[in-house]
């Protein structure tokens, strides 16, 4: 098969970049695959095509607007199957939904900034767009929960449907490595080896559940140190964190596409996010054999079992509950343990190898309608 595949960033420091990273690089060896971006991974498989196109990084208005009107130019090029994240470009005949703006957009009323709104206006309707136009031939939703949404939002047709749940790699993320590196990572990190660590990933803080988690750190009454991983921290943040008294409990760490080190720092992991389509980080989280806290608003709860492989949260506000899972898992190390070694194994089932074969049977069943 002649594969492309159009994003913004092939890079592994944002979902679509991920995302496109792991398939690509698992279906070169056997077809040919062409990827076309504004920015590639210096490690990508050197047996993918790639095509560097002018696209910003932000804002995103531009960003879109770029890879827009160039894929219409670059997409004439003979391909079997054009795969396309989201509203990324309008050429793909298979589109995968990571999220949905619309519903996005309704989980966050009050919380996004005016940039925010006009993003989500325009997302919502390139998305719309790109999932129902006649050329689109399937969708792959992350989640049964995004399959639901654009369905409501967007009327997709259900035919086109197929739910696909994004994989981890097991062998990066994995309880062994996370022994070796844990020391070396609380040294750069400056965390004492002794203390209690809560991993939270969430560059969209407030819709990702900072707020309540640090809510429930200082209301645990026992220090708890928090790596928030992929948050900047703006002037607001930095100034409820000095308020709530918890400077030296909050470790900010920017973007970077090298995250398995600091899982291997944490003892938990936390998300009590209001809306996420899935969480691939908590899946990652999970591998390397942490116990993890998340709501039932992310997709990937829909494959965990409360109080077997995850601690569930039916409300993402609910502090309460939040601290006492917090304290629990803090006290109790034998409890750790065992909800750690049973979220690896609820990890291990979600391979990439398992989602290049699920989406190659969508490939195939897009070029021969009837097989």
């Amino acid at each position: 098969m002649r594969i492309s595949f159009f994003v913004p960033r092939c890079t592994p420091d944002n979902s679509h970049g991920r995302y496109v990273i792991e398939l690509a690089t698992r279906l070169a060896g056997a077809h040919a695959v062409t990827v076309y971006a504004g920015a590639f991974w210096p490690s990508l498989e050197p047996s993918v095509r790639r095509r560097r196109l002018p696209v910003p990084n932000r804002p995103a208005v531009a960003r879109l607007a770029a890879l827009w009107s160039t894929s219409l130019a670059a997409a004439r090029r003979q391909f079997d199957i054009i795969h396309v994240q989201g509203a990324d470009a309008p050429v793909g005949n298979v589109v995968t939904a990571h999220c949905c703006n619309a519903a996005m957009c309704a989980a966050a009323p009050g919380m996004a900034t005016l940039t925010r709104r006009l993003n989500y206006a325009i997302g919502v309707r390139a998305e719309r767009y790109c999932l129902t136009k006649p050329s689109t031939r399937a969708v792959v939703a992350v989640s049964e929960n995004v399959k639901q949404e654009i369905q409501q939002h967007y009327n997709v047709d259900s035919a086109k449907v197929v739910v696909i749940s994004p994989g981890v790699d097991a062998h990066l993320f994995h309880p062994h490595n996370a022994a070796a590196e844990r020391r070396p990572a609380r040294d750069r990190l400056g965390i004492g080896h002794r203390e209690f660590v809560v991993a939270f990933v969430g560059g969209d803080y407030r819709l990702k559940g900072l707020v309540p988690l640090l809510a429930s750190v200082r209301g645990m009454g026992t220090p708890v140190r928090v790596l928030a991983i992929g948050v900047a921290g703006d002037g607001w943040l930095h100034s409820r964190v000095a308020a709530d008294g918890l400077e030296g409990q909050v470790k900010f760490v920017g973007h970077t596409p090298d995250v398995a080190p600091l899982y291997a720092a944490a003892d938990c992991f936390a998300l009590p996010t209001r809306y996420d389509t899935f969480s691939l980080a908590t899946l990652e989280a999970m591998a390397s054999g942490l116990p993890v806290i998340v709501s039932r608003a992310a997709g990937v709860s829909e494959h965990l079992t409360d109080g077997v492989d995850a601690l569930l949260l039916d409300n993402p506000d609910d502090v309460e509950t939040l601290t006492r899972h917090l304290r629990r898992l803090a006290e109790d190390a034998e409890l750790r343990a065992e909800l750690g070694g049973a979220a690896r194994s609820t990890a291990e089932r979600y391979s990439w190898e398992r989602v290049v074969e699920q989406t190659l049977a969508v490939y195939r069943r897009v070029l021969d309608p009837h097989e």
